[in-house]
């Protein structure tokens, strides 16, 4: 089970880019079918993403399989 952090389209522009103190390191949410956004839960722990870490911490989560994805090529 892939557990993932969903986001608003709001929050999704907040974290979205590189991290401030980890060159190299950038999140880029990723669109669900619903207009949602998700991240890997693992993005939690990673230390490149401390400063967002208070947002995404207090979002809601979900098995990424249960997730609407949009279909590709749309």
């Amino acid at each position: 089970m892939t557990t993932v952090i969903l986001l608003a389209a709001e929050d999704a522009a907040l974290v979205r880019g590189p991290s401030a103190t980890v060159e190299g390191a950038a999140l880029a949410p990723v669109a669900t079918a619903d207009g949602r956004y998700a991240l890997p839960l693992a993005v939690l722990d990673d230390p490149a993403h401390v400063a967002h870490r208070p947002l995404l911490a207090g979002l809601s989560t979900a098995d990424a399989s249960t997730i609407a994805w949009p279909e590709e090529g749309v």
